[in-house]
């Protein structure tokens, strides 16, 4: 993983921490296991939507293969 994909990831968790939001900080962390084993797209709830693509364009999910967000793709080729 890049450095500065892991710096971000870990910056989130960082923020989630400091507000007392444990279970989000758990949530958000299971999530970037999944997203490192690669099966975030397998599990992704809005695959059964038939809006598929344009969440992919929306997404937050930093690390997810999938993510098309504009934004994500920016953060990522740096």
């Amino acid at each position: 993983m890049e450095k500065e994909k892991f710096l971000e990831i870990l910056k989130r968790i960082q923020l989630f921490l400091e507000n007392d939001d444990l279970f989000e900080a758990k949530e958000y962390t299971k999530l970037e296991i999944e997203n490192i084993e690669g099966v975030t797209e397998k599990n992704c709830k809005n695959t059964y939507y038939s809006s598929y693509d344009y969440y992919c364009k929306k997404c937050s999910n930093f690390n997810c293969n999938d993510n098309c967000n504009k934004n994500r793709l920016e953060v990522i080729n740096k």
